[in-house]
C-alpha cells in the first residue's frame, strides 16, 4: 500500500515542532483516502533505560516533574526510567550513557538493548530507543539533571518486587511500563 505527503507544513517550532500534514494514502478496499489533513509532533529520537542493579535486586527510577502527567490529572511529580533526546552525532547508546550520568549520577556496567518503539505514532514520529542498563544502587547521591534544561531530578532506589508492582497501582510513563514488563519476563517475575 501506499501514501504520500502532499504538503508539509510548521505550525509551531518550539520544544518540539508541530508538523500539519496534507497526505493521501491507499484504502484497505483498494480506493484513496484523498488529501487529509494531520497533525503530528516531530522531535529528534529519544534513549532511555531502566536502571537494575541485579546483585542488590533493586532499580533506580527517578522522579521528577512532567507537565503532560500534571494535564493528564495525574500526581505531576512521576517515577519514570531515564531518559534523554539523541543529539546530533550521537548513538542512542552515547545517549544513555550520557543520560545515565546526567539523570542518576552513575555509570553502567553493561547496557543490554530492549528494543525500538514508536512512542505514540498516531500523534508522534518520536521513536525510543529502549535499554536496560546494569549499575551500582549503592551509588545513588543527590539530586541531578542539568538547571539550563530546567531539570530537578531526584533518583530513587526500589526494590525490584515493589516496582513490579508499580504497574497495576500508578501512573507509568509507557517507556517505564515496557521496560518494567521486559525485565519482569526476562526474570520469570512478570506481574
Amino acid at each position: 500500500m501506499r501514501a504520500k505527503v502532499l504538503q508539509a507544513d510548521t505550525a509551531y517550532r518550539g520544544f518540539f515542532q508541530l508538523r500539519r500534514l496534507t497526505v493521501e494514502h491507499e484504502l484497505f478496499d483498494g480506493g484513496s483516502s484523498g488529501p487529509v489533513q494531520r497533525e503530528v509532533l516531530h522531535r529528534s529520537d529519544v534513549a532511555a533505560a531502566l536502571l537494575y542493579d541485579p546483585g542488590a535486586d533493586k532499580l533506580v527510577f527517578v522522579e521528577q516533574y512532567r507537565a503532560g502527567a500534571h494535564l493528564a490529572g495525574t500526581g505531576p511529580w512521576l517515577l519514570d526510567i531515564v531518559a534523554g533526546r539523541i543529539e546530533g552525532g550521537q548513538t542512542p547508546l552515547d545517549t544513555i550513557r550520557r543520560e545515565i550520568a546526567e539523570e542518576a549520577g552513575l555509570t553502567a556496567k553493561t547496557i543490554e538493548g530492549i528494543g525500538v518503539y514508536l512512542t505514540a505514532p498516531h500523534l508522534s514520529s518520536e521513536r525510543v530507543h529502549l535499554y536496560c542498563a546494569m549499575v551500582d544502587a549503592s551509588a545513588v547521591d543527590g539530586l541531578h539533571g542539568l538547571a539550563h534544561e530546567g531539570e530537578d531530578i531526584r533518583p530513587l532506589v526500589v526494590k525490584r518486587s515493589e516496582a513490579l508492582r508499580l504497574l497495576r497501582e500508578q501512573p507509568l510513563s509507557l517507556w517505564a511500563g515496557l521496560a518494567l514488563a521486559w525485565l519482569g519476563n526476562r526474570l520469570g517475575t512478570a506481574p
